[in-house]
């Protein structure tokens, strides 16, 4: 019987996707995260204040938030969730709208932040886009945009010009410095 040849190409990756921990989030993940967000967008920006959270699992595997806390205008630390085993994403709001903010993406300070926990996140922005930030290589994506989420019924689209549907944080920082 013969035997395939296996490129060292193969080994390796089989080997890292084994000791590497997926960064994908699934679409339960994506519809707890929406639905947490969804229900806190008016008070965001009624208090003109970012609101902020961890989701994380329990220990048989269910998926559980901390209480979503009120931060400042542009930033906002969370708690933990209560009876979490293990911690998953984090997810805020951007506040209310403000034409001098470019708040329709997510900040560098934000990807930053949650690669620094080692967390994915999950952004809500006052035009209603709905962003997932990978926490291990910076990307982030839009997973809907304009109207997806509750939107500011101050927010005026285009201010700050178009909105990608994905940026590097590179991408992010040279946008942040224009």
């Amino acid at each position: 019987m013969r035997f395939p040849m296996i490129s060292a190409a193969v080994i390796i990756l089989t080997s890292l996707a084994a000791i590497m921990p997926a960064s994908a989030q699934t679409n339960e993940e994506i519809a707890f995260a929406r639905q947490i967000l969804t229900s806190i967008q008016d008070n965001s920006f009624a208090a003109n204040r970012e609101y902020c959270g961890i989701i994380g699992t329990d220990g048989e595997g269910r998926l559980v938030a901390s209480n979503p806390r009120k931060g400042r205008r542009d930033s906002c630390r969370p708690r933990d969730p209560r009876g979490a085993a293990d911690f998953i994403a984090s997810f805020h709001t951007h506040a209310g709208f403000d034409e001098e903010a470019d708040s329709e993406v997510p900040s560098p300070s934000d990807v930053i932040g949650d690669m620094e926990e080692g967390l994915d996140g999950f952004v809500a922005t006052p035009g209603g886009r709905f962003w997932f930030i990978d926490g291990q290589t910076g990307v982030v994506r839009q997973l809907c945009g304009l109207g997806c989420l509750p939107q500011d019924p101050d927010f005026e689209a285009g201010v700050w010009g178009p909105i990608a549907k994905r940026y590097t944080l590179g991408q992010l920082e040279d946008r942040a410095e224009q």
